[in-house]
């Protein structure tokens, strides 16, 4: 048998006492939110959101989120540091240039008739206790800003994606609801 020294002993013991503290919170937070027990989830952003300024485009996302139909779920914007229970826009805007033709855009005759587009790819996490939960990927062109119908109904696509009752979250149940169940 190996003999650890006493200092390892403790890191290895303070380690697994915290696993077996956290996991069970973690479970029951949740549990909770899948039955429709929310507490408040922050809406945090990476990256860049065409059309807002840093600090608007995360309380314009917690605002479209909680206007998308995702039952049981209140969006708030992150202040500060990462919080607990938060959902993670990761938004990257894809270049200009692309395809078999090297054409760049915006060609200006283009963007005088259908305005400045860009293409973004974004993927949202979603956490809960800390502990990551699932995520849900998306591509779309929008023109950015409050006005923009496409990237409203693109945040409303995602999110129902990530926490809706067919959402990639609640693809993780192994409980059936009871609606669900055939009445005999």
């Amino acid at each position: 048998m190996t003999n650890f020294p006493p200092r390892r002993n403790c890191r290895v013991l303070f380690f697994a006492f915290a696993v077996l503290l956290i996991l069970p919170v973690a479970a029951a937070r949740a549990q909770a939110f899948r039955d429709g027990q929310s507490a408040p989830v922050a809406v945090q952003l990476e990256g860049d959101l065409t059309g807002f300024r840093k600090e608007d485009a995360a309380q314009y996302l917690s605002a479209a989120m909680n206007g998308a139909g995702v039952a049981g779920w209140n969006f708030q914007v992150a202040s500060g540091a990462a919080a607990a229970d938060r959902v993670v826009w990761m938004v990257q805007l894809d270049p200009y240039a692309g395809g078999g033709v090297r054409t760049f855009f915006p060609i200006p005759g283009q963007q005088k008739l259908f305005g400045p587009h860009r293409q973004i790819s974004v993927e949202l996490r979603l956490y809960l206790a800390g502990q990551y939960q699932a995520a849900v990927f998306g591509q779309a062109v929008i023109q950015g800003g409050a006005q923009d119908k496409e990237l409203g109904a693109f945040i409303a696509r995602l999110s129902q994606g990530l926490l809706g009752v067919q959402g990639a979250y609640r693809a993780g149940d192994t409980v059936p609801d009871a609606a669900a169940k055939p009445a005999h």
